[in-house]
């Protein structure tokens, strides 16, 4: 008796083992049926959605599968991760091309209708699309975001353009007002740090035609501080020409004798012990019709320029002397020649470095004589090489004319 019910016991324990094994085979089995169709079905997702067949693509995520259900975390994973990859790779592709910016805005609304990204996938959509009118507080979060991201890094404009879409009717609004406020603040902040890096170092007028070619989109040209500003650095600029003109007479009683004047070529010009406020030196050779530009310091003067010119005629000459660089301008117009120069560089009273002369509306030069004496008193050169010298040389520094 006692060995038939070991012998029942045993054969229990075996049946208990073989059903728990079978039960788990049937686990693994139908897990791994699950999982192949799974993949079966994302793969073919995966492939419509990369040849951009959507409507196809979609019909298969959202059909009433069994086996989607199954996986249903699995897949809102897998799709993030698939489509934070398509838009990582539009963000290194994208260019200013409108066409490809239509393709990728067109990928990316399909995204969007999964509602697998939410707020990042928006915010793109939103900083691509110029035309896209925010719909719901998502929408205004993400015009927010990309307001403060886009005033952080300096581009006040299109900060603003963002701000400005959230309607004033919103409980955004408020928000949108502030970061506004601050865009303003923080534009002028930067145009007044740059006018005073110019005017620091004595480029008194590039710093106020800074100010007065404001972004007016951002800012309004009568802006009470945007003229105490250019009102400030005309003073500074006043200041700075009232210096100038004091030293004028001690520089002139040395440096401006007939000896200097008859003795200086460009060839003795570390002889003579010739110093400027700047580390330029200007010397205007009238024989020869060349404007030499040097950089260094006293009789350590090294050429950097020649520049072929045209001196006054006779009746009209250029002035000779020693003067300092002034003012400058990129354009004047004379009513009375009835023709003009660009980049202008003063350097005794209306006697100015410019271009070759230009009609009114600047579309033609009318006269490309260089290498002899044909203007006014001016000193005329190429207009390529006005310009360098309206964008290299400050200030203060000394123009030799003989």
């Amino acid at each position: 008796m006692q060995n038939l019910f070991r012998k029942r016991k045993k054969n229990n324990i075996f049946k208990i083992v073989t059903t728990a094994f079978s039960f788990l085979l049937l686990i693994l089995t139908l897990n791994y049926y699950v999982n192949y169709k799974y993949s079966k079905i994302t793969s073919e997702f995966y492939s419509e959605f990369n040849n951009c067949n959507f409507t196809d693509a979609k019909s298969l995520i959202d059909s009433d599968n069994i086996y989607l259900k199954l996986k249903k975390k699995t897949l809102n994973n897998d799709l993030n991760t698939y489509f934070s990859g398509i838009v990582n790779n539009i963000c290194d592709t994208l260019s200013e091309d409108d066409e490809n910016k239509d393709k990728a805005l067109i990928v990316l609304n399909e995204i969007k209708s999964y509602d697998i990204l939410n707020s990042s996938i928006n915010k793109l959509i939103i900083s691509l699309d110029e035309s896209y009118e925010p719909e719901d507080s998502s929408d205004y979060e993400a015009l927010l975001s990309l307001g403060l991201d886009n005033c952080d890094s300096g581009n006040f404009e299109t900060a603003l353009n963002f701000l400005k879409k959230i309607p004033a009717d919103s409980d955004y609004s408020e928000k949108a007002n502030e970061y506004i406020e601050k865009c303003i603040s923080n534009y002028k902040e930067s145009i007044f740090n740059e006018a005073d890096e110019l005017a620091n170092n004595d480029y008194y007028t590039k710093a106020i035609n800074l100010l007065n070619n404001i972004d007016t989109s951002i800012v309004s040209k009568d802006d009470s501080d945007i003229q105490n500003k250019i009102t400030s650095i005309a003073e500074a600029k006043e200041s700075y020409l009232a210096s100038l003109s004091s030293s004028d007479s001690t520089q002139n009683s040395t440096s401006t004798s007939s000896e200097l004047l008859n003795s200086i070529t460009s060839s003795n010009i570390n002889t003579l012990n010739l110093e400027s406020l700047t580390s330029n030196l200007i010397y205007v050779s009238l024989a020869d019709q060349i404007t030499y530009v040097y950089k260094g310091s006293m009789n350590k003067w090294d050429k950097i320029k020649s520049f072929t010119c045209s001196t006054g005629i006779d009746g009209e000459n250029t002035p000779t002397g020693v003067y300092d660089v002034r003012e400058r301008g990129d354009w004047f117009f004379s009513d009375k020649y009835n023709q003009g120069g660009k980049y202008w560089v003063q350097f005794y009273g209306d006697y100015l470095f410019h271009s070759v002369p230009y009609n009114e509306d600047q579309s033609e030069v009318v006269d490309n004589t260089l290498g002899t004496p044909a203007s006014h008193g001016c000193i005329r050169l190429k207009t390529e090489d006005a310009k360098w010298l309206y964008d290299n040389i400050e200030a203060g520094t000394k123009v030799i004319i003989k």
